[in-house]
């Protein structure tokens, strides 16, 4: 009886070992996951050499095509462009060589407002080096670079440049599609960045 209950105490000892590894990997599936998923949601934009193709669809009669998509675990409709009607609004960026690019569905295309390029704050502080502070409380969003500092609010024309209070030209800080866009040109011109647009391309090119 007492090899019995030894090797009874040893099999309960190792399901507890197996047990204590299977819910440690558990966990890191969980937390991979979790971190992956996290990766993935900020995924909206990245940058290359090639020039950007927009999200558009062909057909006979030139009509929108509506896909079914999933986002946020729910199912929406996306209506695509023909492509005919694409080339009219698409709008690319080029920032020292490279074009900004978003991923599909993603809702970051570059667009124009009141005649101002807009992009999302993320594609704009990571092509230019800029470190972003976002407080959303106050909906207040803020540039940093070197020794420059630049601070606006969502909505509003009025920004402070080193301080120094200057206003924002025909477009504002908005958020569309969940995403926070910028009027890319007026900033690049505080930082002394060339910008030229050509309007056969539909192309904004800003060197720095």
């Amino acid at each position: 009886m007492t090899v019995i209950k030894e090797k009874m105490m040893e099999m309960i000892d190792l399901l507890k070992a197996k047990w204590r590894y299977v819910t440690f990997g558990l966990l890191l599936v969980m937390l991979a996951g979790n971190h992956v998923y996290a990766a993935e949601a900020e995924r909206t934009f990245f940058w290359s050499d090639a020039v950007p193709i927009p999200d558009c669809y062909t057909s006979r009669d030139g009509e929108p095509k509506e896909l079914g998509v999933e986002k946020d675990g729910k199912k929406v409709i996306v209506e695509l462009p023909s492509c005919e009607e694409a080339k009219k609004t698409h709008v690319s960026v080029r920032v020292d060589g490279k074009y900004l690019h978003a991923y599909s569905l993603s809702g970051a295309e570059p667009y124009i407002e009141n005649g101002r390029t807009m992009i999302p704050l993320r594609a704009l502080a990571d092509g230019f080096g800029f470190e972003v502070a976002w407080e959303p409380t106050e909906q207040k969003i803020t540039l940093k670079k070197d020794t420059r500092s630049i601070m606006m609010y969502i909505g509003k024309s009025e920004m402070l440049v080193d301080g120094k209070e200057v206003k924002l030209e025909e477009a504002v800080p908005m958020i569309k599609n969940d995403l926070t866009f910028l009027p890319v040109r007026q900033l690049a011109e505080i930082l002394g960045v060339q910008v030229d647009w050509d309007e056969s391309t539909r192309t904004a090119t800003f060197t720095q």
